[in-house]
């Protein structure tokens, strides 16, 4: 590869050059909160067993978050099970001390119970882990989804949830969230985060009214949650500052879906203004198109933004992403950011020639600093300067002197096998395989009611 004279930053100009002078936050006080093995798992069709799910926590142990979310451990045995291997293998210095654990609950005693029953049957505290105690924020949630709850807590009927106006059941939700973090510090809970659902489609004031109720009640941490991916960054800045501005003196998170992509810049919004916990998910992985991708907020802050998160360690990205695909079963697309198959991939002639000069003239990410190796790949679009040199390199193996002419054949086969296989249609069949894979992974409709009806003549044979 031909050494250049100049140094990198004497021949392009570095993004940071354009994000240097913002207000950053120092990188110890930023905090990567996980949700792969809760939020992640609730992407249709993927389904992890404890040993996976503990697999999974010693590569975020390793990889440096400092949050992880085991969801809910009151809902099933297996669950339990996730959490009590993650919590004794913390206990043996294989996870690490200073990685916070949590759980979820709804908000409400009976919940509660469960969970800090669920930990205690384990052999654990309630204060050796974070209980995330949970609500509905947006109008629309909490009117038509926790109505009715509301309206049995407050001695009302379910019938009376369409002319009830909307301001009852954000009072009755303020008094729920407060009964229930009231209740769980008397149970020993030292760490509660409360979140409201969908808050990023309800009115600043009232996020501000709910967030007041459950620090007021003793909440340690709030976290606000953009469940549809409907913010943009413009609005994220909006909330985020607001915010920031109110409650200075508690700990702030992120949590925010992916749905128009932009996920990853509404991250760093949210850090630019005051959130520097944020939650993530290996792969992007989450219900409909996924939750803010690790690899892309952790990559984009580092390079773009010089923000480099102590004893975070980026050469292990493309390591864990092929850990969650294989235990997940999601491949990653091959364009992903960061950690795709064809992100240090390169065919055309006029890339393959720039990138033998130098790596850096069209990879701005260094491959080796997340895990990767560039590589080349020969198709229809292949130039002779690439090919050339890999056949000088290996002329010996394959018997022939490497001449303009046969460097010209060979090209020339390699493009016409890739056309031919165009034209068979290979790649259609492995896009039905790659669909085919999606829909083994979870049982459709039709295959649920067959399954029902088998199970309801079996029974009646009994």
């Amino acid at each position: 590869m031909l050494q250049q004279k100049e140094r990198f930053d004497e021949l392009v100009i570095d993004p940071k050059h354009y994000t240097k002078g913002l207000e950053l936050p120092e990188p110890a006080s930023i905090r990567i909160y996980d949700t792969t093995l809760r939020d992640g798992e609730q992407m249709p069709g993927v389904a992890m067993s404890p040993p996976q799910k503990y697999v999974i926590a010693r590569e975020l142990s390793q990889i440096g978050c400092h949050i992880m979310d085991l969801g809910f451990p009151a809902i099933s045995s297996g669950e339990r099970t996730a959490l009590q291997l993650v919590l004794e293998g913390r206990r043996r210095g294989e996870i690490r001390e200073d990685l916070e654990v949590l759980v979820m609950c709804r908000a409400n005693t009976n919940d509660i119970d469960l969970t800090v029953k669920a930990i205690e049957d384990i052999g654990f505290s309630p204060a050796e882990v974070t209980f995330l105690i949970f609500t509905s924020l947006s109008d629309l949630h909490c009117k038509y989804k926790l109505g009715p709850t509301l309206l049995k807590r407050e001695g009302l009927k379910p019938d009376d949830l369409f002319h009830t106006p909307t301001g009852f059941f954000h009072e009755a939700n303020k008094r729920m969230i407060f009964h229930a973090i009231r209740y769980a510090r008397s149970k020993g809970i030292t760490s509660i985060e409360f979140g409201g659902e969908d808050s990023s489609r309800a009115p600043i004031e009232q996020v501000i009214d709910l967030w007041q109720a459950g620090i007021d009640a003793g909440a340690t941490r709030v976290n606000f949650a953009d469940t549809t991916g409907s913010l943009t960054p413009e609005a994220t800045r909006f909330y985020c500052r607001a915010l920031t501005e109110a409650f200075p003196y508690v700990e702030r998170v992120t949590h925010f879906h992916n749905d128009f992509d932009l996920g990853t810049i509404n991250v760093i919004t949210g850090i630019l203004n005051g959130f520097t916990t944020f939650t993530t998910t290996v792969n992007g992985l989450g219900e409909r198109a996924g939750n803010a991708p690790l690899h892309a907020v952790v990559v984009a802050l580092k390079y773009l933004y010089g923000l480099e998160i102590p004893n975070f360690d980026y050469e292990r990205l493309w390591h864990i992403k092929k850990v969650v695909e294989d235990i997940s079963g999601i491949p990653v697309q091959a364009q992903e950011p960061v950690i795709g198959y064809n992100v240090f991939s390169h065919e055309s002639g006029i890339h393959t020639h720039g990138m033998s000069m130098s790596q850096r003239m069209y990879e701005p990410i260094p491959c080796e600093e997340v895990g990767a190796t560039s590589k080349f790949v020969y198709g229809k679009h292949s130039g002779s300067y690439s090919l050339t040199e890999l056949l000088l390199k290996h002329e010996r193996d394959i018997g022939q002197v490497v001449t303009p002419e046969f460097v010209s054949r060979v090209l020339g086969e390699v493009k016409r096998r890739r056309e031919d296989a165009a034209i068979k249609q290979d790649t259609a069949r492995a896009v039905e395989d790659y669909y085919t894979n999606l829909r083994n992974l979870g049982m459709s409709e039709d295959e649920v009611l067959d399954l029902s009806s088998r199970l309801a003549l079996k029974r009646k044979a009994v």
